[in-house]
């Protein structure tokens, strides 16, 4: 198929027609909608005017593109069309499963690919896809879009036109050994961010409680405390299974982590919480992450205070056998761990919202006395 007998306007090369139509076939499905268009043509065309131009040059792409057999405007009369503005341009179309634009012409045999692509050649076979996603990393190396790290998301977008793709791609016969890793896409992967706040001078001591609340009651009192009775420098808010994708972020934040130690509800889910957390914080390189222990030891002075020593009923169906109540309990203090396989057996919980102003404060203060 020739696209130079195409009569377009001008401007509208064979190589950004080209261009543009292979972005559009890096998505999904055979039906583009509005924003992938709009995408493909920001790619091809950075330079582009802006208001009423801007949407002539699409309408005069997409027309130029179904001229060549790439693919197929919405029917004139139809609802996928967008004609709030003139020209009217097309809320999607749909690709022509053709033999492609400039496919003949391309062999990836033979084709210079740059050095860290050096071994595409030799992969016995490729979708269409593949191909096309290979060549926009070929691309990318060539003119340095990749000097900086960027989030998986962001280089998805940039590579495939879709959020979601590079995470499909990651998994596929294209990365690994020898191939393709996200250090050479020099993508980072998603890092919730970590809301934490200093309350020491310079050190790293940090605590990560599961719940809000006590997030807050915490950085106040450390706040108030003097600075001999503070055992903490950072608290940390772990937003419950959050914490799971977040605590890496404690790595970005131009401190060192000299320690830290975890508190949460005492129930089935909480123990998981911190069980998994424990795990994580191994993985990144943090810290053992150890059991807050004089606070959960407050969480029951306070409970039995509240007249609710043994807890608060955990639901319906929530009770806890003996030998799961022990393993989950594990990661407790010696101290802690007997109550809380009492409590788990029994399907009675302790909130962490148990521990206000007061049990912090007499807790950090009791804990100081201890160690002096």
């Amino acid at each position: 198929m020739r696209m130079s007998g195409i009569q377009r306007s001008p401007g509208i090369t064979d190589h950004d027609l080209t261009r543009f139509i292979a972005h559009l076939r890096l998505g999904r499905g055979t039906r583009v909608d509005g924003a992938r268009l709009w995408q493909a043509l920001a790619e091809v065309y950075p330079h582009r005017p802006a208001g009423p131009a801007e949407r002539q040059l699409l309408s005069a792409v997409l027309h130029a593109a179904a001229e060549a057999g790439a693919l197929r405007l919405p029917p004139a009369a139809g609802r996928r069309w967008d004609r709030s503005l003139n020209p009217p341009v097309p809320t999607s179309v749909d690709l022509i499963a053709a033999k492609g634009l400039g496919k003949d012409s391309f062999d990836r045999h033979t084709y210079p690919w740059h050095q860290a692509l050096a071994w595409v050649p030799e992969l016995p076979r490729l979708t269409e896809r593949q191909l096309g996603f290979l060549r926009r990393v070929h691309e990318g190396l060539v003119n340095g879009w990749f000097r900086e790290p960027a989030p998986l998301k962001y280089r998805s977008l940039q590579l495939t036109g879709d959020e979601k793709d590079l995470a499909d791609l990651v998994s596929s016969s294209l990365f690994g050994p020898g191939r393709l890793t996200l250090e050479t896409l020099n993508c980072r992967p998603e890092v919730l961010p970590l809301a934490w706040e200093p309350v020491g001078e310079d050190g790293g001591r940090a605590v990560v409680f599961e719940n809000a609340g006590p997030f807050a009651v915490a950085r106040r009192v450390l706040t108030e405390l003097g600075l001999h009775e503070r055992p903490y420098d950072l608290v940390v808010y772990g937003g419950g299974r959050s914490v799971l994708a977040s605590l890496g972020h404690l790595l970005t934040i131009g401190r060192p982590i000299e320690s830290l130690h975890y508190v949460g509800d005492l129930d089935e889910a909480g123990l998981e919480i911190a069980a998994a957390a424990r795990g994580a914080a191994r993985d990144l390189g943090l810290p053992e992450l150890r059991p807050a222990e004089e606070l959960h030891l407050a969480m029951l002075r306070a409970a039995a205070e509240l007249r609710h020593a043994g807890g608060w009923p955990a639901g319906e169906g929530r009770t806890v056998a003996g030998g799961r109540a022990e393993e989950q309990a594990t990661g407790l203090s010696p101290d802690v761990r007997p109550q809380v396989v009492s409590l788990l057996s029994k399907g009675m919980r302790i909130p962490e919202e148990v521990l206000g102003p007061g049990e912090m404060r007499r807790a950090w203060r009791a804990a100081e006395v201890q160690n002096l």
